[in-house]
């Protein structure tokens, strides 16, 4: 009895919290979690078709794949400064962390072409083999989600720059409960972008 209890009390605080959550936090979540399935199921469709008895990856891991994931954890670290400098009403702090988690990122999307070209320097094209067209699938359509949250940090820093230029609408700015909330859903998922990569990484440096 006592164990049903706690398993009734935990599904209330759990239907409680996700009552308190924002509209647009709740879109995120179930289009991350449709994401982490794509990738699942990409990641699945890789293993299947790659060709047995072949040197077919048998190459040296490309070099810029690494440099993208020192940038990842780089803009991990830069994105969890953004909601406490936002807490604490610092506006030049948090223009600042913005636009370093913007720049990372945008770095890290410009290694990730970088990585493709050595693929194709190694002969992994893709109109080549199944695998090698699943990996610029993978790697392509998380190129996407980086750029997806790329528009939206620079919507964020464009609008906070432009409240920082006046006392009235900062203090506006940093008592709204919403935009908190936008900062939260870009921490989210920029922390999800970066967990992922990682989860991406490992797999494809063993599978070569």
């Amino acid at each position: 009895m006592k164990k049903e209890k706690v398993k009734i009390d935990l599904r209330r605080e759990t239907f409680k919290k996700v009552e308190q959550m924002h509209p647009h936090q709740i879109m995120l979540y179930v289009a991350l979690i449709g994401s982490s399935v794509l990738f699942l199921f990409l990641v699945v469709a890789f293993t299947a078709s790659r060709p047995t008895n072949s040197d077919f990856l048998k190459i040296e891991f490309p070099k810029f794949f690494v440099v993208s994931t020192v940038l990842m954890l780089l803009s991990s670290f830069s994105v969890s400064k953004i909601i406490p400098a936002y807490e604490k009403d610092e506006l030049e702090k948090l223009k600042k962390w913005l636009g370093i988690t913007f720049l990372l990122g945008l770095t890290f999307a410009t290694s990730q072409f970088l990585g493709w070209r050595e693929l194709q320097e190694n002969q992994i094209l893709f109109s080549g083999v199944r695998s090698g067209a699943y990996l610029y699938v993978i790697t392509g359509l998380y190129v996407v989600h980086v750029v997806a949250i790329l528009l939206y940090a620079v919507r964020l820093l464009v609008k906070c720059n432009k409240v920082s230029l006046d006392a009235v609408q900062s203090l506006i700015y940093c008592t709204n409960p919403y935009q908190k909330i936008r900062f939260k859903m870009l921490t989210d998922f920029w922390h999800f972008v970066d967990v992922l990569w990682l989860l991406l990484f490992f797999y494809l440096l063993f599978s070569f």
